[in-house]
Order: C-alpha cells, then structure tokens, then sequence
C-alpha cells in the first residue's frame, strides 16, 4: 500500500492532507519522487498542485527510514528480552522469602542483602543478570522504595566476588551525603572517597584520588555539577577506566543535545545503571536518548534515523509515532527497565491521602491579580500570532505575575511607594557603605524601584536608619495562602505532626521565615544555596530534634533523593510546571520508613491560574499514554514546563477571546 493512499494513517504524520494524499494517488503509477515531480511540473524547491512539493516527500521517506530502524532495534530488544525472561524464570524463592537466582547470575551475597526486603533482593539479583550479560540498565522504582540500598548491596556483591571496581556515582548535590552515610550504615567494607570540592583545592583532591586508587578505593561519588564541570574535571573523570558508572536521577539525562549528556557519554566504563523514581515520559526522543545513554552499541548506528522522525513539522502528533508505534516502542525499554509501584511492593506502608486546600485571595491580591490578568489580555490579544517571539517572551512574564499575585502581593512593590523609595534612599546616603561608594540619589534609589516588597523589608532590616521604614509584620499575612497556612499549622501541632512546606520561590521561603518566626514557631530551611555538606545534617537535625515541627524547602533542591520520614503532612505553597517534580518532593515523606499516615495539602488560591495548573498537572499524571511536549524539537529537559506553559496561555487566549465574543469584560479566570 501506498503510503500516501487515502487508507494509510501514515500521511498525517508528514503534515500531508487528505486532499494531497488523493492528489498524487491519482498521479499513479510512478516509479520514484523524481518521477513524480516531473509529472507534477514542479522543480526541485517548487511547490506544485495543492501544494505539493518535495519536501513533503522527503519527509515521508524520512519518516519510513526511522520506522524501519524502530523496528530492527526493537526485533533486538525482544531477543534480549526474551533471554532475560529466560533466566530469570530459573530463579526460586527459599523458604526464607528471598529471591534466588543461579550462582552464575546472580552472586548473591550475604551482609547488606540479610536486611532486604524480598522486592529488593529481586531488583539486586536482576542487577548482577543484567552486569553480566553486559546489558546496562535503568533501576526505576518508585520514589521511596530503597534503589540506594539495592545498589549499594549489588555493588557488596561485587566485591564478594572480587569485584572491586573502581565505580563511580553521579548524584545530585542534595544526596551526596546522604550516599556516602548509606555505604558507612549497609557496606562498611567497601572504601569510598568523593570528588567535591572548592575549585581551587579540586587539583590536589585529584592527585589524592590518583594516587590512592592504587592503594585501594572502590567507589568515588561526585555531583552532576562537578563531573561534567571544568575541562580538567571532566579529563581526570575520562582517565579512569570505570566498571560501573551509576546515576542518580538519571532522568536529568533525558536531553541528548545537553552538555551534561555529552559530556558523562564519554565517560568510559563497562556498564552503566541509571536510577531514577520518575515516571519514563513517553515522548521518543527522551526514550531514545535514554536507551542511547545506556546502551549506545545497540543505538548510535540507528539514532540518526531515530531522531529524524521528530524533526518533521506538521500537525500535534508528528513528532511522535502513532498510538500503537509508542506501545511498541516502549517495548524498547522493558528488558532495561525494572520498575516496582509502592502498592504493588509495600503492603504495610501507610495511606497517603491528597486534597487540596482552597484559599481566598485577600483584597490587595485581587487588586494586584486582576491588574496581571489585565496585562496578560493585551499580551495575549494584541500579539500578531501565539508563534511569536515577542509574544512567548511576553507569555513566560505573564504567567509568573499572574502565579506570584496568586500566592502572595509582597511579591510586587505595592507597600513600599515612590515617596517612601525616597525617604530609605536620604538616609541610606548618610551611611557609610554609601558615602565611601560616591553613590547618587537617583541610582540608589532606581536600584530599589525594581525590588519586591519582601526584598525591600529584608534590606530595610540591615540599616538602623532605615528600619523605621519597616512595615508591620502583618503585612506577612496579607495573604489567603499564610492565613490558611497558620490555620494548618495549628492544627498539626496539636496533632503532634511534624510539617515539610515546599515552594518554587525562595522569596516565598523568605516570607514564610518572618512569618514562622513572628509565630514563635521553630523551623529548618534547606534551599539550592544551602551548602551540600550542612544538608544532611539538617535532615538529622528534624528528624531528632522534637521541637522542630516545620521543614521549609525549595521544590528543586529539597524535592530529590534525601528522606524527611520524621514529617507526616507535606504542603505544597505552589505548584510546579512539571507535576512529576511536586510528586517527587511529596515522596520525601512517603516512602520506605514512614510510620504515619502521610497528608499532602496543596495550598490553591480560588479563581486564578493556580486552577488551571492543577487541572493540567492533573491531567498529564492520569494520562497514562498522554503525549508529551507540543512537538518533536521540544526535547531539551524543560519540555514539561514550555508545554505547561503553552497550554496556561492558550487557556487564558481562548477565555479572552471568547469574553470579546460574548462582549463582556470579566476577568475571572481560574476554573474554566
């Protein structure tokens, strides 16, 4: 059949009409493109009848060629799948609940194993089958199920047998402590050093790790920042001749045009595991660049072709295969993949339960609200095409006045007038810090213009002179989200339950501390800018200090890897654009440990775009064989958060628009 007949799905995958497709069957027979154009009349470059012009061909071509290579890669995965299920349908459970394995696969080892639950004893034996048929792999249990202790028990394994590396493990910032605490606690025996360090003292750490792997280290643990740091980072990384190379969160390498993909892609070693408790999206391209990152023997000679099938434009699902190719596409995967669900593995584990928190927006947010969403009309309407430039520019400012109005208004400079600017600026020029800098009234004073409330009350605070400009500490509760927040609060701490409170925003963090403290109420701060190495101890510090009821993070930095057990009610102050990642810092409460039933409130301020968020995040987590990103060359590892916000601003078009229809000049937005 042809692939341009009426009958073939396959011509929508080109951005090829009906029309067209009727167009050149009609022309049949023909005996190549070239053939074809001449009948049409047309050169080279030369669109013909309807449009038709050789690009679309080629398109066509290009897209068989990668199906044809999805295919062959796919016949090898099901071979090796089928060898895989093979082996491990000899393997036999004892008496004892664990999981066996023949001695040539497996290695079992006794030690760290004797504490494993059967699941891990599982992913453990499916480890050492997969290390030795020489088949990397990605361990992608779901937050909280422990793949930090069953890799640390196979890397034990190793080493019963002789094995003694060197490894590597690539974690982020967060959880580099965390690691090497786990080795101390499971695997004593096994010698680790880390590569982390200040960039001046990093030169004499790598002559340390050079000369003492020749006295016996095992695993050396370093960050994603460090080991696709400096050039000479990057060189002493290349140099060792790795067996294992393991990364945490290996998700982060979902983007095969990023620095960090190409630079640990040239890391030699024997094999590679990725970890990572984060959904596999089923867009292809983060498929494949995964599948290429761990096994690119089996897909360097195909992804050119693979990758080629998403560079082809036209309509929404171009960039993806069809329905029924991604269902066989992740077959792709299944043989790689070890994935477990917490309901599927851990019958004792406690409920966790999810509702939202609905607040009402005070006056001066209303007011701030509805000035944003007035903005964003013009913004949206005026714009010559939701394509351009200007207007994606314009789109990411909007959203984020619209969210940050929704959470709290001393996120703008509404308290802080012109005339009070002026007043701060003369006494800040009597100062010292001032006097000896020459500094000028208008420059200071502009300086100021341009910052928040919140950053304007924090700098008042560090003057004497100026502390008279402070604004009373109410101006904190100015806010449905805090006022809901203390009622909580209040709550839990009756209930004897400790708090983790994540937010996107540090400015966020920066008023919840004020207000925290205006409460006398004790708490922890952990963000991107807290030190690696104080990070963990902050973790122990609430978790033995029963004092401390509350845990403020940033999403980002504390939403990975460390465990936060000793809190059962996890508060979400604002969502992500990606909800996989609010998924994520939940899980650092629920997950292996937990004694208490876990609440996760997400805070939602009624009527703005905070509902839209929701509804959306809602709905990409329910939609199993959801497609994600809006096209094929929306790869890079902020695709979840540019689609997120391509569908927020295509709500708020279709609602203003329709107002103009309706002839109205409404501004509620949120709900719809």
């Amino acid at each position: 059949m042809s692939p341009f007949s009426k009958s073939s799905s396959k011509y929508s995958r080109t951005g090829c009409t009906p029309d067209q497709a009727e167009a050149i069957v009609d022309l049949r027979p023909f005996e190549s493109i070239d053939d074809l154009n001449t009948k049409l009349g047309q050169g080279k470059k030369k669109a013909g009848p309807g449009g038709l012009s050789p690009k679309l061909f080629e398109d066509c071509k290009t897209i068989l060629k990668g199906y044809g290579q999805v295919d062959a890669v796919l016949e090898d995965c099901e071979r090796i799948g089928a060898g895989l299920r093979a082996a491990i349908a000899t393997w036999t459970t004892s008496g004892k609940g664990k999981d066996k394995a023949d001695s040539s696969e497996n290695g079992e080892t006794d030690g760290a194993l004797s504490l494993l639950k059967e699941y891990q004893l599982l992913g453990v034996n499916w480890l050492n089958l997969l290390y030795r048929r020489k088949l990397s792999c990605i361990l992608a249990d779901e937050m909280g199920l422990g793949k930090t202790i069953q890799v640390i028990s196979f890397l034990a394994s190793m080493k019963e047998q002789g094995n003694k590396g060197p490894h590597l493990i690539v974690v982020p910032s967060s959880t580099l402590e965390n690691w090497c605490r786990e080795f101390a606690r499971f695997a004593p025996s096994i010698s680790v050093q880390t590569y982390y360090a200040g960039k001046e003292e990093r030169s004499m750490l790598r002559q340390t790790l050079t000369d003492t792997q020749r006295l016996g280290w095992e695993v050396l643990i370093t960050t994603y920042n460090l080991a696709q740091g400096d050039d000479r980072d990057r060189k002493f990384f290349r140099r060792i001749d790795w067996n294992c190379c393991i990364y945490d969160e290996g998700h982060v390498l979902k983007n095969f045009q990023s620095q960090r993909y190409q630079s640990l892609l040239k890391f030699g070693s024997n094999w590679r595991l990725l970890l990572t408790g984060t959904p596999l999206q089923n867009n292809l391209q983060e498929l494949v660049s995964l599948m290429n990152f761990i096994l690119p023997d089996q897909f360097a000679t195909a992804l050119g072709d693979l990758r080629a099938i998403f560079k082809v434009k036209g309509d929404s699902t171009v960039s993806l295969l069809s329905q029924e190719r991604i269902s066989r596409a992740k077959k792709m995967m299944t043989p790689f993949v070890l994935r477990r669900r917490k309901d599927q593995v851990l019958k004792d584990l406690p409920n966790k339960t999810e509702r939202i928190e609905w607040c009402d927006m005070t006056e001066l947010q209303r007011s701030i609200y509805t000035d944003a969403l007035q903005r964003s009309r013009k913004t949206l309407l005026d714009a010559p095409t939701p394509a351009d430039t200007v207007y994606l520019e314009n789109s990411s400012n909007v959203l984020m006045d619209l969210r940050k109005a929704a959470s709290h208004p001393m996120l703008f400079r509404t308290r802080f007038t012109d005339d009070v600017l002026s007043g701060i600026t003369r006494q800040l020029l009597k100062e010292p810090d001032f006097k000896k800098r020459g500094a000028l009234f208008d420059l200071v004073k502009e300086d100021m213009s341009v910052m928040t409330d919140a950053e304007l009350q924090i700098f008042c605070a560090s003057y004497k002179s100026t502390r008279k400009y402070l604004q009373d500490e109410n101006c904190y509760l100015d806010a449905g989200k805090v006022q809901t927040l203390l009622k909580l609060l209040s709550t839990y701490d009756r209930e004897g339950r400790k708090v983790l409170i994540f937010s996107q925003f540090t400015q966020i963090l920066d008023i919840l501390q004020a207000v925290l403290n205006n409460n006398k109420i004790k708490y922890l701060i952990l963000t991107g800018s807290t030190p690696v190495d104080v990070r963990q101890t902050l973790v122990d510090e609430f978790t033995e200090d029963e004092t401390i009821p509350v845990f403020l993070l940033s999403t980002k930095a504390g939403g990975m890897g460390i465990n936060l057990t000793a809190a059962s009610v996890v508060v979400m102050f604002d969502q992500d654009f990606n909800p996989h990642n609010d998924r994520q810092a939940q899980d650092r409460a629920y997950r292996i440990g937990q004694k208490r039933d876990v609440d996760v409130v997400k805070l939602i301020s009624r009527g703005t775009i905070e509902e839209d968020m929701l509804k959306l995040g809602q709905t990409k987590l329910a939609l199993d064989e959801a497609v994600a990103g809006d096209n094929g060359e929306d790869n890079d590892e902020s695709a979840p958060e540019k689609a997120m916000k391509t569908s927020l601003m295509n709500v708020l078009r279709r609602q203003f628009e329709k107002q103009q229809e309706d002839g109205g000049n409404g501004t509620s937005v949120g709900g719809t």
